[in-house]
């Protein structure tokens, strides 16, 4: 909504019509106000309409620089987001390795607790017993009911 301000910049009043409050538009021409002072007393030989260009030049200048700030700080969130989606994608795929290598170290742990048993097995049986004990166990776990009676 469009409000109808009147600001006195150098005791001339201008009717504005703008989006924003009238307190905003007031900071707004009074720090004109004050710049404009400013740079008059400091050069009492510049009439008003130069002292109004190189302060709009001056206002120029800020914006331009603050425009250039704000997409610097675009591109480097920009680049902080793409960094950050690859560490993702990075820490994603150790995930993945580690679990797979955590399974393999289970695989590996159950196999040396295996032979383990199997040497403490050899120790005592023949080749020939250990693999017959293993068919016998095997055929016990198919057929726990069935196994080693006579029908």
């Amino acid at each position: 909504m469009k409000n109808e301000v009147t600001v006195k910049i150098f005791n001339r009043e201008f009717r504005l019509l703008t989006d924003e409050t009238k307190e905003y538009t007031d900071r707004l021409a009074s720090e004109l106000n004050r710049k404009m002072a400013e740079l008059i007393k400091a050069k009492p030989t510049l009439s008003l309409q130069d002292a109004a260009a190189l302060i709009c030049l001056e206002c120029c200048d800020e914006l331009t620089k603050a425009r250039q700030s704000i997409e610097n700080i675009r591109s480097q969130i920009k680049d902080y987001v793409d960094d950050a989606g690859e560490a993702r994608t990075a820490a994603d795929e150790a995930q993945k390795e580690l679990r797979t290598l955590r399974e393999r170290v289970a695989q590996l742990e159950k196999e040396v607790k295996l032979r383990k048993s199997f040497a403490e097995e050899g120790e005592k049986l023949s080749a020939k017993d250990m693999i017959s004990h293993d068919i016998n166990k095997a055929l016990e776990n198919k057929y726990p009911y069935n196994y080693g009676k006579k029908q």
